[in-house]
C-alpha cells in the first residue's frame, strides 16, 4: 500500500472561525435533526401507555431506519464534507444500540430479554434512548467552541518530516520499556504470553493493582505502555499519509500490527477498537481524498479497503469474545462466527438501571431541589479534572457513584468496587445520576464534541499531528457509547504531551526544515 504525499490532505489556508461554505466544504442541514423526532414521539407515546410492545418496535424501527438514512447521505457527502462527527453518531447508534434491540427485542415477545423485563420498562429505555440520539444530533448544530478548536488547531508540527519516524520508534520503545524492567520474565516472553494469553494468563508482572481502585503506585506502568499504543495509532497514520520509501511503510504498518497484536491478546475488546478504528478511518480519508480531489466523486476503492479492513476487525473481536477467558492457543477458529455480533449490547446493558431508577430508588444526584438540573455539567467537569489525579496520592479521591451503584445493583454485590465492572450503556450513565436533564444535557455535550472533531479535521490544512488528533478524538467518542467514560482520553493526552514535547525539542534544536529531505528516513 503506497503513501499519499501529506500536501494532499492540504485545506484551505481559512482560518477556523469561517463558515464551512467559505472553506468549500457542504454544510449539514439544521433540519437534520427532525428526522429523530417520530422516533421520540412513537417511544414515548409507547412507554407513557404503559408498554406497548408493537408501538415500542416500531418506534425504535423509526431510529434504525433514520440513522440508516443519515449515515448514507454522510457516506454520499463525505468527499464533500468529511463528516467524520456523523459517521461517529448515526454509525455508533446503528452498532451500539440499534443492533441489540432488532436482535433481542424486535418482534420477539418470547425473548429472554422481553420476558426479563417489562414492556413499560423496555418502552422507558427505548424512549430515552431515543431522546438521547435526537440531543445528539442537535449538539453537532452548536456553533459554539470554536476557542477550544483553535487550541486544538494548534498542535505542533515538527519542521522536519523525517522525524516523524524518529517519533513513531520513541514511542514504540517507551511503550515497550515496562516489559523490559517489569516482568518476572524475559521481555519476549512476557510479550508472547501477552499475544496469546487472552484473560485467562499473561506476563508476569512484578507491579500491580490493589483493585479497581488502585492504591499502588506501580500499577501506573499501564500508561507507560498506552503511551506506546497511541505511538501505534500514530504508526498507522505514519505508513498511510506520511512515509513514501516502502521501508518506512513496513516499518509503519509493523508497529501498528504489533500493538493490535497485543490488544488482541489482552481479551479486551474495546482495546481492539481503540487500535483499528483510526485505521479504518485514514484508510477510507486517505483513498477518498485520492479519487474524489476533496470535493468531487466518491472511490470505490476507500469503501472496499475499509470494508476488509472491518471484516478482520470484526473477526479480532468476535475472537475475544468466545475466547476472551481461555488461552488463545486453545482456541478453534472455526468456532468463530462473523454474522452474531457481540458486545455490543450497549441498549441491554442499562436495563436494570432503567428498571430500579426512580421506580424504587432516587436518582443518583437529586437529594435537594433542583439538583439533578443544575449539576450535571459541572460534576462532568469535575469528574473530567480529578481523573488524572493518581488514587495512590489522593486515597479519598471520591468513587463515581453511579459506577459503584450499578456494580452492585449487577452484580448482586455488597461493594460495587470490588470484582469487574458492568457497563452502563451512554444513555444510562447520564440517565441514572440525573433523569431527564441529563439525557438532554449529555446528549448535547456528545453531540457538541462530535462536531468539534470534525470541525478539527476540516480545519487541519494538511497538518498531519491536527488530522491524526481529529481521528483519536473521534475514536474515543465511539467508545463513549458504552458509558461516559475519560480514561481513554486521558490515554490520548499523554501520548499527544510525549509527541508534542519530542517536536518541540526538535524545532528548539533547529532540525532540518526540507519538506522532501525526509525521505531517506520516513
Amino acid at each position: 500500500m503506497t503513501s499519499v504525499p501529506i500536501d494532499d490532505f492540504r485545506m484551505s489556508e481559512a482560518r477556523v472561525s469561517q463558515p464551512l461554505a467559505e472553506r468549500g466544504y457542504v454544510e449539514r442541514s439544521v433540519y437534520t435533526p427532525l428526522a429523530l423526532v417520530p422516533a421520540v414521539l412513537v417511544t414515548g407515546f409507547s412507554w407513557a401507555a404503559g408498554g406497548l410492545p408493537t408501538v415500542t418496535d416500531l418506534g425504535f424501527l423509526l431510529l434504525t431506519l433514520a440513522c440508516l438514512a443519515l449515515l448514507v447521505v454522510e457516506l454520499v457527502r463525505f468527499p464533500r464534507r468529511f463528516g467524520i462527527g456523523g459517521f461517529v453518531l448515526y454509525g455508533g447508534v446503528l452498532m451500539w444500540f440499534c443492533y441489540d434491540y432488532m436482535t433481542n427485542y424486535f418482534a420477539q415477545p418470547d425473548s429472554i430479554a422481553r420476558t426479563t423485563f417489562s414492556p413499560d420498562v423496555i418502552a422507558k429505555a427505548a424512549y430515552f434512548h431515543a431522546l438521547f440520539v435526537l440531543m445528539m444530533a442537535v449538539g453537532m448544530q452548536l456553533p459554539v467552541g470554536l476557542w477550544l478548536e483553535r487550541a486544538l488547531d494548534r498542535v505542533p508540527e515538527p519542521t522536519w518530516h523525517g522525524f516523524y519516524f524518529y517519533i513513531m520508534l520513541a514511542m514504540l520503545a517507551v511503550g515497550l520499556s515496562p516489559y523490559v524492567f517489569f516482568t518476572n520474565e524475559h521481555w519476549y516472553e512476557a510479550l508472547w504470553k501477552e499475544f496469546v494469553g487472552g484473560r485467562s494468563s499473561g506476563a508476569e508482572w512484578t507491579v500491580g493493582r490493589t483493585g479497581n481502585l488502585n492504591y499502588e503506585w506501580g500499577a501506573y506502568i499501564a500508561q507507560i505502555t498506552q503511551i506506546g499504543k497511541v505511538g501505534g495509532q500514530f504508526a498507522v497514520f505514519y505508513a498511510l499519509l506520511i512515509a513514501r520509501r516502502p521501508t518506512a511503510i513496513v516499518t509503519g504498518w509493523l508497529v501498528w500490527l504489533f500493538w493490535l497484536a497485543l490488544a488482541f491478546g489482552s481479551g479486551t475488546r474495546s482495546q481492539v477498537a481503540f487500535m483499528s478504528l483510526p485505521a479504518m478511518a485514514l484508510v477510507f480519508l486517505k483513498y477518498q481524498a485520492m479519487a474524489a480531489a476533496f470535493f468531487k466523486g466518491l472511490s470505490l476503492r476507500a469503501y472496499v479497503a475499509t470494508g476488509v479492513l472491518a471484516v478482520f476487525v470484526v473477526f479480532l473481536i468476535q475472537f475475544q469474545s468466545l475466547f476472551r477467558n481461555t488461552s488463545y492457543v486453545e482456541a478453534q477458529l472455526s468456532d468463530v462466527s462473523l454474522t452474531k455480533l457481540e458486545g455490543n449490547s450497549m441498549f441491554s446493558e442499562g436495563m436494570i438501571g432503567y428498571d430500579t431508577i426512580p421506580r424504587k430508588k432516587d436518582f443518583l444526584y437529586n437529594s435537594i431541589p433542583g439538583e439533578s438540573l443544575i449539576r450535571p455539567m459541572p460534576q462532568t467537569l469535575f469528574n473530567f479534572a480529578i481523573g488524572p489525579i493518581p488514587r495512590a496520592l489522593w486515597n479519598s479521591k471520591p468513587v463515581d457513584p453511579v459506577w459503584e451503584w450499578y456494580n452492585t445493583a449487577f452484580l448482586g454485590t455488597d461493594d460495587g468496587t470490588q470484582g469487574t465492572t458492568i457497563a452502563t450503556g451512554l444513555v444510562g450513565s447520564w440517565y441514572f445520576p440525573y433523569g431527564y436533564s441529563g439525557v438532554m444535557q449529555g446528549g448535547l455535550l456528545i453531540g457538541w464534541l462530535m462536531i468539534l472533531c470534525e470541525r478539527v479535521l476540516q480545519g487541519a490544512r494538511g497538518r498531519a499531528l491536527v488530522i491524526l488528533l481529529s481521528l483519536a478524538m473521534a475514536d474515543w467518542l465511539f467508545r463513549q457509547f458504552r458509558a461516559m467514560n475519560f480514561s481513554d482520553l486521558y490515554m490520548l493526552a499523554i501520548g499527544w504531551g510525549l509527541m508534542a514535547s519530542l517536536i518541540l525539542a526538535q524545532r528548539a534544536l533547529g532540525g532540518a526544515t526540507g519538506r522532501g529531505t525526509s525521505e531517506a528516513t520516513a
